[in-house]
């Protein structure tokens, strides 16, 4: 066709900007502090009042959102977690950790989490209650970074090195606290020690107080899945209960990989090399 030498970007092509809008309430409704006013979510979004309360009316029609009784802002519905639940029955290896994180919950007395990768961070997908205080509220869905903690670390080690120094460059490795490491030298040497001994430790690196052990879930494969850790005040968590912690967490990864189909001959999975042709992000 002559004349004719645009051609449409296919993203903006097939964008809808109200759905887009939407989409973003869901997302800010889904972060620590609901129920939201009209008025947050308005200056929260940039967007006019009127506009944020046109998609509210929508998304509360058709189940996506409710009003809170107590205060009248808005908050998510369960038919979100209905759906958010549908995600995590699709990922199997959960039927095989489970009961296996619980018997480590309930041998340690500490608080258990079980995490996947997600973007450039971790996120909690289970997690077990310890009885005793612990001093830190972390919640089921939370985001982790990945350079400095237990589950973090553990999955950073199994990714290719080009997604390391991509992860390096941005969001960067800010410290938390006096205890985190900084420079990539640094992290890429702790990501080796975690592949050579099988499990991470995180000594206070993201907050201060807090210490864990964490371990590594592989599929069939031999590609990581997974990651879990034991978490618990520093205080309990002395340098001979991380000892005795630690061949349980490996033990547990272990168990847990070998029930998913593993058969890497003797050695356990977690001292098998990086896979360094893995795309970064994958």
């Amino acid at each position: 066709m002559k004349g004719h030498h645009h051609t449409a970007n296919p993203v903006s092509a097939y964008t809808v900007k109200s759905l887009v809008k939407a989409l973003n309430i869901l997302e800010v409704l889904a972060e620590e502090e609901p129920p939201y006013t009209l008025t947050q979510l308005s200056r929260r979004l940039h967007l006019h009042v009127s506009t944020v309360h046109r998609l509210l009316v929508n998304l509360v029609r058709h189940g996506f959102v409710e009003v809170d009784a107590g205060t009248g802002g808005y908050q998510l519905s369960f038919r979100v977690l209905r759906m958010g639940l549908c995600v995590l029955d699709r990922l199997d290896f959960r039927q095989a950790a489970l009961p296996l994180l619980r018997e480590l919950n309930q041998q340690t007395k500490e608080t258990v989490h079980l995490a996947i990768l997600q973007g450039t961070q971790a996120i909690s997908i289970e997690k077990f209650d310890s009885p005793q205080p612990v001093g830190l509220d972390a919640r089921l869905g939370g985001l982790m970074p990945l350079y400095c903690t237990g589950v973090g670390k553990t999955l950073l080690a199994y990714q290719g090195d080009d997604f390391l120094e991509k992860l390096a460059q941005s969001p960067g490795f800010a410290r938390l606290t006096p205890h985190t490491l900084t420079g990539l030298p640094e992290v890429r040497k702790e990501l080796e020690q975690i592949r050579e001994q099988g499990f991470a430790l995180d000594q206070e690196e993201a907050v201060e107080g807090l210490r864990c052990v964490a371990g590594p879930v592989f599929d069939h494969t031999g590609q990581i899945v997974a990651a879990f850790s034991v978490a618990g005040p520093a205080m309990r968590l002395t340098p001979t209960r991380i000892s005795e912690i630690s061949q349980l967490v490996k033990e547990t990864s272990r168990q847990i990989t070998y029930r998913l189909g593993f058969r890497g001959g003797t050695k356990p999975p977690a001292t098998y090399p990086v896979n360094k042709a893995r795309p970064a992000g994958t």
